[in-house]
Protein backbone atom coordinates (compact mmCIF):
# COMPACT_ATOMS: atom_id res chain seq x y z
CA UNK A 1 0.00 0.00 0.00
CA UNK A 2 0.89 3.51 -0.72
CA UNK A 3 2.17 5.83 2.05
CA UNK A 4 -0.99 8.21 0.61
CA UNK A 5 -3.35 5.30 0.58
CA UNK A 6 -3.23 4.78 4.04
CA UNK A 7 -2.65 7.96 5.10
CA UNK A 8 -6.52 8.80 3.33
CA UNK A 9 -7.71 5.86 5.49
CA UNK A 10 -6.32 6.97 8.50
CA UNK A 11 -8.06 10.10 8.43
CA UNK A 12 -11.40 8.43 7.25
CA UNK A 13 -11.22 6.47 10.44
CA UNK A 14 -10.92 9.97 12.38
CA UNK A 15 -7.19 10.22 12.68
CA UNK A 16 -5.73 13.71 12.64
CA UNK A 17 -2.84 14.98 12.32
CA UNK A 18 -1.26 16.82 15.48
CA UNK A 19 2.46 17.63 14.10
CA UNK A 20 5.15 16.82 11.78
CA UNK A 21 8.45 16.93 11.70
CA UNK A 22 10.15 16.00 8.65
CA UNK A 23 8.01 13.89 6.77
CA UNK A 24 6.93 11.84 9.94
CA UNK A 25 3.70 13.10 10.96
CA UNK A 26 1.94 12.24 14.76
CA UNK A 27 -1.39 11.46 14.58
CA UNK A 28 -4.00 11.26 17.06
CA UNK A 29 -7.71 10.05 17.48
CA UNK A 30 -10.38 11.59 19.17
CA UNK A 31 -11.48 8.50 21.50
CA UNK A 32 -8.62 5.70 20.79
CA UNK A 33 -5.91 6.23 22.75
CA UNK A 34 -2.16 6.38 21.44
CA UNK A 35 0.02 8.37 19.35
CA UNK A 36 0.35 6.57 15.69
CA UNK A 37 3.66 7.99 13.95
CA UNK A 38 3.08 7.94 10.61
CA UNK A 39 6.03 8.52 7.86
CA UNK A 40 4.25 10.08 4.54
CA UNK A 41 6.59 9.85 1.84
CA UNK A 42 3.87 10.13 -0.97
CA UNK A 43 3.46 7.40 -3.31
CA UNK A 44 6.23 5.51 -2.38
CA UNK A 45 4.89 1.78 -0.79
CA UNK A 46 4.96 0.65 2.91
CA UNK A 47 6.90 -2.26 3.82
CA UNK A 48 3.71 -4.73 4.71
CA UNK A 49 5.60 -5.34 8.23
CA UNK A 50 5.17 -1.43 8.88
CA UNK A 51 1.89 -1.17 6.82
CA UNK A 52 0.46 -3.86 9.50
CA UNK A 53 2.02 -2.51 12.46
CA UNK A 54 -0.03 1.01 11.87
CA UNK A 55 -3.33 -0.20 11.30
CA UNK A 56 -3.30 -2.83 14.01
CA UNK A 57 -2.43 0.23 16.38
CA UNK A 58 -4.72 2.51 14.64
CA UNK A 59 -7.50 -0.44 15.33
CA UNK A 60 -8.34 -0.74 12.37
CA UNK A 61 -8.95 -4.49 10.27
CA UNK A 62 -7.80 -4.55 6.55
Amino acid sequence: MKCSELYRKLTKEGWFAVSQKGSHIKMRHETKEGVIIFPNHGSQELGKGLENKILKDAGIRK
